[in-house]
């Protein structure tokens, strides 16, 4: 895993089990993602952010510099332009950095990711960039397989001074893509103090 370039080259259960969880909500009325703004964190081979791209989305994939050849590729493959349904686009972006104006003007109004939990030395990076991509009217889900308590447990404790959290049930999710090796969350940015006197 520490091998540059091996992580996002690997599509995770998560991944699987996070696009087929947007499909079925969509397909249920849960969720609607047609004109949507999405930004998906940490992208990889970019099987999410293609599926909410496909279902109507206005996506923005990122992921690292030495990611971005297969993430383009695929991309290019699986969303074509000039489709009728979203669109989507290629951004580098390092959790911790100033994000483009791109990915902030407006603000998303969906955030996904799955499999960024993985170590506590990239937990302070990856809420930075949560938070500065949040707004009030940003959800964020979050899926990834459960290897290491000790590393969500340090995310969740963190998150929850800016975020309310949630677990989304898996009776929500698609039925035929389900794990018990992989938990999905919800977050929403708490409101701030000036935005409850307006």
């Amino acid at each position: 895993m520490s091998t540059p370039g091996v992580t996002g080259a690997v599509m995770w259960d998560s991944g699987v089990v996070l696009g087929k969880f947007l499909e079925h909500a969509v397909d249920s009325g849960m969720l609607v993602f047609q004109g949507k703004k999405v930004v998906e964190l940490g992208s990889g081979c970019g099987l999410v952010g293609c599926i909410a791209a496909l279902l109507g989305a206005q996506v923005i994939l990122t992921d690292l510099p030495d990611r971005m050849k297969l993430l383009r590729k695929n991309v290019e493959t699986n969303v074509k332009e000039g489709n009728e349904r979203g669109t989507a686009t290629v951004r580098e972006l390092e959790w911790g950095d100033d994000p483009d104006c791109e990915l902030i003007n407006p603000l998303p109004d969906i955030i996904l990711g799955s499999d960024v939990i993985y170590s506590e030395g990239a937990v302070t990076d990856l809420l930075a960039t949560l938070c500065q991509l949040s707004g009030n009217h940003t959800t964020t889900f979050l899926a990834g397989e459960l290897r290491n308590d000790v590393v969500l447990e340090y995310f969740l404790e963190a998150a929850l001074e800016e975020f309310v959290i949630g677990l989304v049930d898996q009776a929500q999710w698609h039925p035929e893509y389900c794990s018990h090796r992989v938990a999905m969350f919800v977050l929403v940015k708490k409101p701030q103090k000036k935005d409850l006197q307006e």
